[in-house]
């Protein structure tokens, strides 16, 4: 029985280990988010970076992240892609993004209109 158990554990360990070997590149937890990544244009990476970035990169606030998050942008399909592109101007033109507290406290980073007509035009190209 011990001897058993002692594989099993072995086993167990090897696979563990052969999985993390060849895992995705992409898979890997990166803390700053990629601004090499061409998905997004510069211009508006340039606005995610001072306003969006702080919630919603890879060391953002979970529930967040689960709305929108730039450091797994690229594994979003096209299609998911524009949809969060137009979720991202309607929060923002409304003023509900990014939250009242970080406004506050960040206010030189603040979106301005031009901003958001930005991220207007760039919802607009991605749902055509």
């Amino acid at each position: 029985m011990k001897k058993t158990m002692t594989f099993i554990g072995i086993s167990l360990s090897v696979v563990f280990f052969i999985a993390l070997a060849f895992r995705p590149a992409n898979a890997s937890v990166s803390s700053s988010y990629n601004l090499e990544n061409p998905a997004l244009p510069d211009s508006v990476m340039k606005i995610v970076q001072k306003a969006c970035l702080d919630c919603h990169g890879a060391d953002g606030n979970g529930m967040a992240k689960a709305h929108v998050n730039f450091a797994a942008w690229t594994s979003y399909d096209a299609k998911k892609q524009a949809g969060k592109a137009q979720d991202i101007y309607k929060e923002v033109s409304k003023g509900k993004m990014p939250p009242g507290k970080w406004r506050k406290n960040n206010a030189d980073n603040v979106p301005t209109q031009a901003d958001v007509d930005l991220l207007k035009n760039w919802a607009i190209a991605l749902n055509k």
